[in-house]
């Protein structure tokens, strides 16, 4: 009996973590000078990271990325579990996380003005259940 309730947790344990995913970095950057520093100016890292989660993953199946965008440029697109970091002049800017899926964003977005002030930033975005966009910072 013992034997069996070992051996049921073992599997679940492996199913589970087969189904974990480390993060990476984007695939697709579409502003690449973006994403590398500047020598000579004040910046400020900046990265933002694409939630795994399952509320938001059941609507798109995980395959809509979402678009970063910072003072209304494309700067990339991130699946779920992807990050970009960004390189910012110091001062204030926009980040915009929207889908890329138009039809299925229904033009929902979430846009938060920051100020890069020299100290590293991250950033953590997930679609809520209802479709919402959310984005906060995290350091």
């Amino acid at each position: 009996m013992i034997v069996k309730k070992v051996m049921g947790l073992v599997v679940t344990v492996l199913m589970l973590s087969g189904c974990a995913r480390p993060y990476g970095p984007a695939e697709t950057v579409i502003n690449k000078q973006i994403v590398e520093p500047k020598s000579g100016t004040e910046q400020t890292k900046v990265t933002i990271t694409r939630n795994k989660q399952w509320a938001g993953s059941l609507g798109d199946g995980g395959v809509c990325r979402f678009l970063i965008q910072i003072d209304g440029k494309d700067v990339a697109k991130l699946r779920q579990n992807q990050f970009i970091t960004a390189y910012l002049d110091n001062g204030n800017h926009l980040l915009r996380v929207s889908n890329e899926c138009d039809i299925a964003s229904m033009g929902m977005r979430k846009s938060l003005e920051i100020k890069a002030d020299g100290v590293e930033q991250n950033y953590l975005t997930e679609v809520g259940f209802w479709g919402q966009y959310r984005m906060w910072q995290v350091k």
